[in-house]
């Protein structure tokens, strides 16, 4: 059998790159190239779907991220492989959080990114050494280790805006002391001693809106 491929990359260059390699493979079949993620979400709505899809992250418009997040929920047996030039935390854990099954960087051996692709196609999940251990160090932050409640969390926006127990008890409808104790939660949870470290840990890992 051949299991068909799809392309998504802002740069034609790229997509021509990959097409002339992937043609060498005899069981891999490139059934479209797109430079946009909205133009694949299109494609999939009146055409077959592909077994896997190589998809850039950073791209006008829609970002891989947000393509991932839609493509496994309406398409969820389609497998995403990302492939780009960003390996920071932020892109790794947001693309694989929603849902990548792969991530692989640009500078890729031509030989490496087939067997990855062959790799995500068995249903491994085949992440870049280089990626790897950036999920590794993130998993061991506070604030994976320790998960936020989504109230604590509100309390945490608040903190971030400067604003006293009080306030925040008047701005969530609850009382002083209950504030108190989710305060008291977060600094233990986010592994600091005050109130100013909370926020300025909570902006660094972006972890409110």
């Amino acid at each position: 059998m051949s299991y068909k491929i799809i392309l998504v990359d802002d740069h034609h260059i790229v997509r021509q790159g990959l097409r002339f390699l992937l043609d060498t493979v005899p069981d891999y079949d490139i059934l479209a190239d797109f430079s946009s993620g909205a133009l694949l979400l299109d494609y999939l709505e009146n055409h077959e779907t592909p077994e896997i899809v190589l998809l850039d992250l950073v791209m006008p418009e829609m970002n891989g991220i947000e393509i991932t997040e839609i493509v496994k929920k309406k398409y969820p047996n389609i497998k995403i492989l990302v492939l780009t030039s960003f390996y920071d935390e932020e892109h790794v854990i947001s693309a694989l959080d929603k849902g990548a099954d792969g991530y692989e960087i640009k500078d890729v051996e031509p030989e490496a990114l087939i067997q990855t692709i062959r790799s995500v196609l068995k249903g491994e999940k085949s992440i870049h050494p280089k990626v790897q251990s950036i999920i590794t160090e993130s998993s061991q932050k506070p604030h994976r280790e320790n998960k936020l409640s989504k109230r604590e969390l509100e309390v945490l926006a608040e903190m971030v805006k400067g604003k006293t127990n009080k306030e925040i008890a008047d701005t969530l409808f609850v009382s002083e002391k209950t504030i108190k104790t989710h305060v008291s939660h977060i600094l233990n949870k986010l592994k600091v001693s005050d109130r100013t470290q909370a926020a300025v840990y909570a902006m660094e890992h972006q972890l409110i809106n």
